[in-house]
């Protein structure tokens, strides 16, 4: 595994590459939602996100334990999707981020979404949903100092998640629908997925509430023994 040594390219590495990703999805809900232009941008946010986590990281070895990790957290996010309804996908993305790091919760969300949608189907919305859960899971690993004073912190950061994916794709939403974005016509939308909105957060808790703490124990013994 490559291993970037320069901290001052590592830090730039994480401010730029979420910015970056963030403006692709966005560009692709208004300029790529007809065609196939939609793949390129998936395939430069997974390819981004692997850059993003070779940042988080100044030792091999300890990219490589986070890489398994990563893998497991992913493909669990991955088979959660099939469960109706109340879904832990986003649940586990936040655990990933708090408990083996940011970088390693933004791969985790993008790379759970590009798997997944291979059989709930990709799109022009792929790149948004990437990046949504993966700035989730980024923002996870930087407030886990306080996510990991408490069980409350956890959850209060799983309703406002849930809340945040909804308004982000809302965002696609309206601009695939009518190719700009209207204060009216955002509002609009957001007032429609209101309930969807509230399943996204409803759900976050659950999942968090029954996971986070068996997980967060059994992922802090792992880090204090490898140094993650």
């Amino acid at each position: 595994m490559r291993v970037i040594e320069s901290e001052k390219a590592r830090t730039a590495i994480k401010i730029a590459v979420p910015a970056i990703l963030t403006g692709a999805a966005l560009a692709c809900a208004f300029f790529a939602s007809d065609g196939r232009k939609y793949v390129v941008i998936t395939v430069i946010c997974a390819l981004l996100a692997l850059l993003l986590f070779a940042a988080g990281f100044d030792r091999r070895r300890i990219g490589s334990r986070r890489l398994v990790l990563g893998a497991v957290f992913a493909a669990l996010a991955v088979a959660g999707r099939f469960i109706p309804l109340l879904k832990p996908l986003t649940a586990l993305v936040i655990i990933s981020g708090v408990y083996t790091g940011a970088e390693t919760g933004f791969l985790v969300g993008a790379t759970a979404v590009l798997v997944s949608n291979v059989w709930f189907g990709n799109g022009p919305w792929t790149p948004m949903q990437m990046v949504s859960l993966g700035l989730i899971g980024f923002f996870a690993g930087i407030l886990s100092p306080l996510l990991k004073k408490g069980l409350a912190p956890m959850l209060i950061y799983g309703a406002v998640s849930g809340v945040f994916y909804s308004m982000f794709m809302d965002i696609w939403t309206v601009a695939s629908a009518t190719g700009s974005v209207s204060l009216a016509e955002y509002g609009d939308a957001l007032y429609h997925a209101a309930p969807f909105t509230v399943s996204y957060a409803l759900a976050n808790v659950l999942y968090l509430f029954l996971l986070a703490p068996p997980f967060g124990r059994k992922l802090q013994r792992i880090a204090d023994k490898y140094g993650l």
